[in-house]
């Protein structure tokens, strides 16, 4: 049988791991920058299942919808309400979603607070987060995500980080990136260092920020 899977996860760890655990299927990959359709055109039960076990925490649908329209679609089934604030990503978020036709049924506002005036003056961030632990940093995204909370959204999504190439430091190297999502059921915050060039940093970014809302909704919801 034909299985379909799509996954959040990084290419190379997709190829090492079906090569260590299951080397006999044939597969095609499509996709980039996280966002990845698995293909297996002749699979039995069995193997389904191993591929299931396999991709566990990285799977978030099996059949050919994208990371954004799996969000809207699950959002829409919970009936809440996403607003987003973007630093380094720009709104590449906000742009995916609104991309897919529906999304005004969850959707309410996408924020680009890319200055620390505007993070402290739309988000509410504390000056003093960003005295202590800087702009890039778990504590900001948290704040961040917790001013979209505060001004009526069902769950709010933030990032922020070092899209590259320059402006790292050995502290915070390019590539760093904290993504927040926040409900009144629950907060996450994550951390990540990507690698690629500024537009791949920014594409993984966002991608990661749709799939870690996904699971939210899944879990809280």
């Amino acid at each position: 049988m034909k299985k379909i899977l799509q996954v959040c996860c990084d290419r190379f760890d997709i190829e090492d791991r079906l090569a260590e655990y299951l080397p006999d299927l044939e597969y095609s990959i499509e996709g980039s920058d996280l966002e990845y359709t698995l293909i297996f055109n002749d699979v039995t039960e069995k193997e389904s299942e191993d591929i299931d076990t396999l991709f566990e925490e990285e799977a978030y649908n099996n059949d050919e919808m994208r990371l954004a329209e799996m969000l809207v679609a699950l959002a829409t089934e919970c009936g809440v309400r996403i607003a987003t604030a973007e630093s380094c990503t720009g709104g590449l978020i906000a742009s995916s979603i609104v991309d897919i036709p529906g999304c005004s049924e969850i959707y309410s506002e996408g924020l680009v607070t890319y200055s620390n005036e505007a993070k402290v003056r739309r988000l509410g961030v504390d000056p003093a987060t960003l005295q202590e632990f800087g702009a890039v940093s778990a504590e900001t995204a948290v704040e961040m995500a917790n001013g979209l909370l505060a001004q009526g959204a069902d769950i709010g999504i933030s990032v922020t980080g070092i899209a590259g190439p320059g402006g790292g430091s050995n502290e915070k190297p390019v590539g760093l990136v904290y993504i927040a999502v926040g409900s009144e059921r629950h907060t996450d915050v994550y951390r990540h260092i990507f690698k690629g060039n500024r537009r791949s940093v920014r594409r993984q970014s966002a991608n990661m920020a749709m799939f870690y809302t996904i699971q939210h909704l899944k879990n809280y919801y």
